[in-house]
């Protein structure tokens, strides 16, 4: 690809306009954001960023500002690509472009929600980005009907990104932490089904700690199992929903995700007590 990527601040009705019509592209949706929602946002508090290659539009970010009370924050609501320019790391790019605009505005807290079950997005939120999550969502956003999220409950981690925290600025300067080890006694043979997607239940969830870290495992590739076997994917969904709302209200909270080699049936998310190696 000759053109270079750039990422550029959206505040125009024309601009935003651009932004609906990639959304229907990326999510298939005939329902994009509203421009006007959009526009208010960004011109009080949010932000809304587009990235480009050359004069062509192919990822955006949109976050709206939010109060808790007690203080403000900025609320990433969407973010999406283009199929066609995934390989691009843009998602990654635009997300530490949105922390630069976020300090630029005063704030030091971003939160937003994803999946838990997609670890393409977890490995990016929590290992590369920083974030950190104490909070699960039971069906955040109720019934949904896009191609994604159709057919299964809507649970969301909902994270925290300290954006001026040591642990986002080391990793703002590519200085990830090294990539942890799963103890091996955590390294079973996981019962899998026909397609050898991994079934939920092989494991004692309470007995997934060691050293004061605990380690909970999670399917590789969500999305597939969503494809081919929805009965396993909510099965799943539950068991996620058990152990991480148990966990959280026990004090804990996920720190990093360890992706095993591309034919494991399950990833694992890495948790420690709140306050506890947040670095």
């Amino acid at each position: 690809m000759k053109d270079q990527l750039t990422i550029l601040a959206m505040n125009t009705v024309e601009e935003i306009e651009r932004i609906t019509e990639l959304e229907k592209q990326i999510w298939q949706t005939d329902t994009p954001m509203p421009v006007d929602q959009m526009l208010t946002a960004a011109k009080h508090g949010g932000i809304v960023l587009g990235a480009f290659v050359g004069e062509r539009l192919v990822g955006f970010q949109y976050s709206f500002a939010g109060y808790n009370g007690q203080k403000a924050y900025v609320c990433s609501h969407m973010l999406g690509t283009h199929p066609d320019f995934r390989h691009m790391k843009i998602g990654e790019k635009l997300k530490w472009a949105q922390r630069e605009e976020a300090l630029k505005l005063g704030y030091d807290l971003v939160t937003w929600t994803y999946d838990p079950l997609e670890l393409v997005n977890g490995y990016l939120n929590i290992h590369k980005l920083g974030a950190v999550c104490s909070t699960y969502i039971e069906n955040c956003y109720g019934n949904m009907q896009d191609s994604l999220n159709s057919g299964i409950a809507s649970d969301r981690f909902q994270v925290e990104w300290h954006i001026r925290s040591e642990r986002v600025a080391r990793r703002a300067k590519g200085e990830l932490t090294p990539k942890a080890e799963i103890p091996k006694k955590f390294l079973m043979d996981w019962r899998t089904d026909i397609h050898n997607d991994p079934v939920p239940g092989k494991a004692d969830w309470r007995q997934m700690q060691e050293n004061h870290v605990l380690y909970v495992p999670v399917p590789a590739y969500f999305q597939q199992i969503k494809r081919r076997n929805k009965p396993l994917a909510i099965a799943w969904r539950e068991a996620a929903r058990e152990v991480f709302a148990r966990l959280f209200c026990e004090g804990w909270a996920v720190t990093d995700v360890i992706r095993n080699d591309k034919e494991a049936p399950v990833h694992f998310y890495v948790l420690h007590k709140k306050g506890e190696c947040m670095v």
